[in-house]
């Protein structure tokens, strides 16, 4: 489990993304992460999110992907 090195909360992947459940033809649930909910920019032709603790809003980092977003 991750935390915020600042104000030392738990954090999971649906804090961050917008999840559908689901169950399968088979009975299984299935989660499928969808829309990212923090900020998205473009910087020079790149994609960059930046990731914020949910619980203090501090800045983690920031992330880039090839295509604009």
């Amino acid at each position: 489990m991750s935390k915020c090195p600042y104000c030392k909360g738990d954090f999971h992947l649906e804090d961050f993304f917008e999840v559908v459940t689901k169950e399968t033809k088979k009975g299984k649930i299935r989660a499928d992460f969808r829309d990212f909910k923090g900020e998205s920019y473009s910087v020079r032709g790149y994609g960059v999110k930046m990731w914020a603790c949910p619980g203090c809003g501090s800045i983690l980092g920031f992330s880039e992907v090839a295509y604009a977003t």
